[in-house]
């Protein structure tokens, strides 16, 4: 993939009127964003535990062998879980109907996904995200990054254009699932700040040299710039 052109620095910060950064306000771990979805996907072969809610935190109620068909009913956001197939953190479960109780599976040890076309333009764009751990073509090209696991590019010239749209400076702690985190401008990232798709937990999905998962909270070199979240634009119709 083509990078975007570099922006005139000086332009792009004297125009910016970017959030502070703020104090960290940590998000505890929680079931978020339930969507019904009929879909199937096969456990992976070693087997795989099911759970009363979408978290490694709720109680084990059954397991199903490997290489079984499951059928789904929805999905939601709970405890990141590195996948067994390419050790990729994703945090959504999936979950089906079974003597009306909702039982969920890790989709981290399902291979199946729910149809792109019927899902949200968030649960689009995280299930892109997850996928494009460990490229490198982004190469920093954040704010690229996050337009592109919305199926859009060259919406905003930096991350620091599309905080002062978008930032609401809302703290980590109320960040919804999908939206992007914003960081300030400093010399060691252009003056043009940071962003990246927020997958709950305090964590996000960021391009750098790598595109990859960190944990917000426990990074003091993101914690100590982060600013706020925004909602993608309604236009923004995620990854297809």
């Amino acid at each position: 993939m083509k990078k975007l052109v570099s922006y005139a620095l000086a332009a792009t910060f004297a125009m910016s009127a970017f959030v502070g950064v703020q104090e960290l306000t940590i998000q505890k771990a929680h079931a978020v964003d339930p969507f019904g979805v009929s879909f199937s996907g096969v456990t992976a072969s070693a087997g795989v535990n099911v759970r009363s809610g979408p978290g490694t935190n709720y109680p084990i109620i059954a397991s199903k062998p490997g290489n079984v068909t499951v059928y789904f009913s929805g999905l939601e956001y709970g405890t990141i879980t590195p996948d067994v197939w390419f050790n990729k953190p994703d945090p959504r479960w999936f979950y089906y109907i079974e003597g009306g109780q909702k039982k969920y599976i890790a989709s981290a040890v399902v291979d199946g996904l729910p149809p792109k076309a019927s899902i949200r333009p968030k649960d689009r764009a995280v299930a892109w995200a997850v996928d494009a751990q460990g490229r490198t073509d982004y190469n920093w090209y954040c704010q690229m990054f996050v337009e592109n696991t919305y199926g859009t590019t060259g919406q905003y010239a930096s991350a620091i254009a599309a905080s002062n749209n978008l930032n609401t400076g809302g703290s980590l702690a109320s960040a919804p699932i999908g939206s992007l985190v914003f960081f300030a401008p400093a010399s060691d990232n252009g003056y043009y700040g940071h962003v990246g798709i927020y997958i709950g937990q305090n964590t996000m999905i960021n391009a750098q040299a790598v595109v990859r998962a960190d944990n917000i909270a426990t990074s003091s070199y993101f914690s100590s710039r982060y600013t706020g979240w925004g909602y993608a634009p309604s236009s923004w119709p995620g990854h297809y």
